[in-house]
């Protein structure tokens, strides 16, 4: 039975171990860590795509352009 070890202080940990006995440290999986990490980036797209697309889509107030004539 092979023993894992702590990511943070190298003690052996039993198999499946969601926490060290030596140093409380809880364990994650790389996968997760990852998971996570692409939630973030793929949010953070999400984010900056919609801004840009409202930023892109705004009608300007005059929509026959900027100036106005004015007649007396």
């Amino acid at each position: 039975m092979a023993n894992n070890l702590c990511s943070n202080c190298g003690a052996n940990l039993s198999p499946g171990s969601k926490k060290c006995p030596e140093c409380g440290n809880l364990q994650t999986s790389k996968f997760k860590m990852i998971l996570g990490a692409a939630t973030v980036l793929i949010a953070a797209l999400v984010i900056v795509i919609g801004a840009i697309s409202i930023i892109a889509r705004d009608d300007p107030a005059n929509p026959a352009g900027d100036t106005t004539e004015i007649t007396p």
